[in-house]
């Protein structure tokens, strides 16, 4: 429970201070109001964001508090499991709870369980304690709970996370050796210009022979790094922290959307990837029974890229006024003319929801014969750009040799 400071007034007219435990503000009102007639104030006690920080996890402070879907596909599983098996829900929490071994979720399903037996909603706890929890989790939990169903809803959760998971593992294990291959690459050709051709080049100099192109240009590089090497670095970390901060902007994000749905190579595989997320997003939402107004808003406020979030948002807004959802997104130029389709065609039969499945499920396989493709013409690509610069530093140290030779 958060605690909250409260002023106030006794019958007599005395002024009180105080401290109280509390849910949220509400809750807080209602206890400051034991201890005091008329209530002045009352204002959550924060230790400030530096004491915030002191007292967060490190993997917070580089994951921005999020919580990834492989813990929450977990997280699901155990709930529903224990659910199922008919643990009531505060014990099924506190049991989890105790076999936990991330402290981060341990300790928000220990304050939700506290919360619940207090009397308050799930889904409202898990919103106060967990606020690296994603809004689909939330709201979910929130249709299961006037629906009935936890057990169904966390199943539900537990799949939509799995798949959430196995997407983007897809994605990232296959950029694993393209990264590792550039990142060494780098490294050993920083090695050489800065240490290698130096040595050579005091070789060179000593014989006092005319030296070839590619070794006049090799060690004019050299010499350039090793003149130049703090303002390369500040170049380079100027560049990085700049499309950084310019990211955080609008017309940043705006820019950054747009190039991972148009740049050549990754514009299908993301634009694929949206849909699947889209179509697995609103299929989960209407499964737990809401509305699809309701269901779309948090799809959009769930997408990774802008561009594709404001498309979503506009077909809401049709909706609202009386269109189908699938005329908004006809509108779009982003989403694949398969996925208009085929929304088109479960408006029309009424089953929205498993049709969303079906294509949920064809982009994921979709996603990863695409990342294959990708990878089979990249990673060919990487070791002949490799191999040229390899030849061409085998060439301009070798040259000066065989014309002494």
């Amino acid at each position: 429970m958060t605690t909250y400071r409260y002023k106030g007034m006794t019958s007599s007219g005395a002024n009180v201070e105080g401290v109280v435990e509390a849910f949220d503000q509400q809750d807080a009102v209602a206890r400051a109001k034991e201890n005091c007639r008329v209530l002045i104030s009352v204002e959550p006690v924060s230790g400030g964001k530096l004491n915030d920080i002191m007292n967060a996890d490190i993997g917070d402070l580089f994951s921005g508090g999020k919580i990834k879907p492989k813990t929450l596909a977990l997280l699901c599983s155990q709930l529903g499991i224990e659910l199922r098996a008919g643990l009531p829900l505060v014990s099924s929490l506190r049991l989890v709870a105790e076999n936990e071994e991330d402290k981060k979720i341990k300790r928000i399903l220990t304050e939700v369980a506290d919360d619940v037996h207090a009397g308050n909603g799930l889904a409202d706890s898990f919103a106060a304690r967990g606020p690296g929890l994603p809004r689909t989790f939330i709201e979910t939990l929130r249709a299961g709970e006037e629906s009935g169903k936890l057990d169904d809803t966390f199943q539900r959760l537990q799949k939509y996370y799995e798949n959430a998971d196995a997407v983007s593992s897809k994605v990232g294990s296959a950029m694993v050796y393209p990264a590792m291959l550039l990142s060494v690459a780098v490294i050993v050709v920083a090695i050489i210009m800065l240490v290698a051709v130096p040595v050579f080049e005091k070789s060179f100099a000593q014989q006092g022979n005319e030296l070839p192109l590619p070794t006049k240009m090799l060690i004019a590089m050299s010499n350039f790094m090793v003149d130049n090497i703090l303002l390369l670095i500040a170049i380079i970390a100027a560049v990085v922290l700049g499309l950084f901060f310019y990211g955080k902007s609008d017309s940043g994000k705006h820019l950054y959307a747009r190039l991972f749905l148009t740049f050549p190579g990754v514009d299908m595989i993301n634009r694929m990837n949206a849909a699947s997320q889209f179509a697995s997003t609103l299929s989960t939402m209407l499964a737990s029974g809401l509305p699809l107004v309701s269901a779309a808003r948090i799809t959009a406020n769930t997408a990774d890229n802008l561009l594709i979030a404001e498309d979503i948002e506009q077909a809401t807004a049709g909706v609202i006024e009386g269109n189908r959802l699938s005329d908004g997104l006809k509108n779009s130029k982003w989403f694949p003319t398969l996925l208009k389709e085929m929304v088109t065609v479960g408006e029309e039969t009424g089953k929205l929801e498993d049709t969303l499945n079906v294509v949920s499920e064809y982009y994921t396989k979709e996603v990863d014969v695409a990342v294959k493709r990708a990878l089979e013409i990249l990673n060919p690509a990487i070791t002949m750009v490799l191999a040229a610069i390899v030849v061409f530093i085998l060439l301009s140290v070798y040259l000066p040799i065989f014309s002494m030779y």
